[in-house]
C-alpha cells in the first residue's frame, strides 16, 4: 500500500510539472508570433486560466484518491479489528463452556486462557488503532503534499503571468 501512494504523489507532480512546462513552452512560443499585444495578452489570459483550472482539478482528483485510499485503508483495519474481536470473543466462550465440563481445576486454567486472550485483544486493538493513526498521518502527508504541489502551481504560474505582463507591456 505503501508503495501506491507514493506513486500518486509522484505522478500529481508530474503532471503539474507538465502542465507548467506545456505552459512555459506555449508562453515562449506566442511571444515570438506575429499578433497584437492585445490579442497575445488575452490569449494568454485564457491559457493562464486554463492551465489553472486543470491544475487545480488534478489536485482535487488526487487528493479524492488519497481520500478513498484512506477510506479503503481505515475500512479493512476496522474489517480486520471486527475479526479478531470476533474469533477473541468465540475462543473465551468455547475456552468457558469447556471450564465448566471439566470442573474446579480446569476454570483456574481457563481464566487464565481468558486473560490471554484480553491481552491479545487489547493488543490487536492497540495495533488497529496504531494502525489507522498510520493511515491518517499518511492521508495527512499526501495533503500537505497536495497542498504544497497547488501552492507552487499558483506562486509558478502566477509568477509566469507577471513575467509575461511585464515582457508584454514591454515589447509593446
Amino acid at each position: 500500500m505503501g508503495k501506491n501512494e507514493g506513486d500518486s504523489g509522484g505522478a500529481g507532480l508530474f503532471v503539474a510539472g507538465l502542465l507548467i512546462g506545456g505552459a512555459l513552452g506555449a508562453t515562449v512560443a506566442l511571444l515570438y508570433a506575429p499578433q497584437r499585444g492585445n490579442d497575445t495578452r488575452d490569449f494568454l489570459k485564457q491559457k493562464t486560466n486554463e492551465y489553472t483550472d486543470t491544475v487545480k482539478t488534478k489536485a482535487g482528483d488526487l487528493s479524492e484518491a488519497a481520500k478513498a485510499k484512506a477510506n479503503e485503508f481505515s475500512a479493512k483495519a476496522s474489517d480486520v479489528a471486527d475479526t479478531v474481536k470476533t474469533k477473541t470473543s468465540e475462543v473465551t466462550e468455547t475456552v468457558k463452556a469447556k471450564a465448566q465440563e471439566v470442573g474446579d481445576s480446569v476454570k483456574s486454567r481457563a481464566s487464565d486462557l481468558s486473560s490471554k486472550a484480553s491481552d491479545t485483544l487489547t493488543s490487536v486493538k492497540d495495533t488497529a488503532q496504531s494502525l489507522a493513526e498510520r493511515g491518517r498521518s499518511l492521508v495527512g502527508q499526501q495533503k500537505d503534499r497536495l497542498e504544497d504541489a497547488i501552492d507552487a502551481g499558483k506562486q509558478a504560474a502566477q509568477e509566469k503571468e507577471q513575467e509575461l505582463t511585464a515582457s508584454v507591456e514591454a515589447s509593446a
